[in-house]
């Protein structure tokens, strides 16, 4: 996939949320991005969420990369392992025309992510389990039309 056009932003003036999001991320490769997760991953997914369905598709792959990476600051390898699966679950239950085109390149990360919970240090009790995730997703993307 091409780093996202502007016309694949589409009008995102209008909405505040994906007005950030074409600040930080437009024009810029996966890579470029790497370190703008590693410094708040937790920000850097809540504007994946506002994003455009071209835009997302793109950049939801490089956090995908960044999570198998696994190059994270001290402490953060839970929250982004958690806010990979929370991401690729909402969508799939919110908007899944975003997501399914690339679940085929998502789904073995998601199933690595989720059955390493202890490899990320992402305490249950704090994160809830991944295992559970996983079957949440894997029946959402079987529903909906798993190729």
């Amino acid at each position: 996939m091409a780093v996202p056009t502007e016309a694949d932003w589409g009008k995102y003036q209008a909405d505040l949320d994906q007005r950030y999001a074409h600040d930080l991320f437009a024009g810029r490769t996966n890579q470029e991005m790497r370190s703008h997760f590693r410094e708040n991953v937790i920000e850097r997914t809540s504007e994946l969420r506002s994003m455009p369905e071209v835009p997302f598709q793109y950049y939801v792959l490089g956090f995908r990369d960044f999570v198998m990476a696994g190059e994270f600051d001290e402490f953060e390898a839970a929250n982004a392992a958690n806010c990979f699966l929370v991401l690729v679950l909402e969508k799939l239950e919110i908007q899944p025309r975003f997501i399914l085109p690339v679940m085929p390149q998502l789904i073995s990360a998601v199933r690595r992510v989720a059955t390493n919970q202890a490899s990320f240090d992402a305490i249950e009790s704090i994160y809830g389990s991944f295992p559970e995730k996983l079957k949440r997703i894997e029946a959402l993307y079987a529903t909906l039309g798993q190729p």
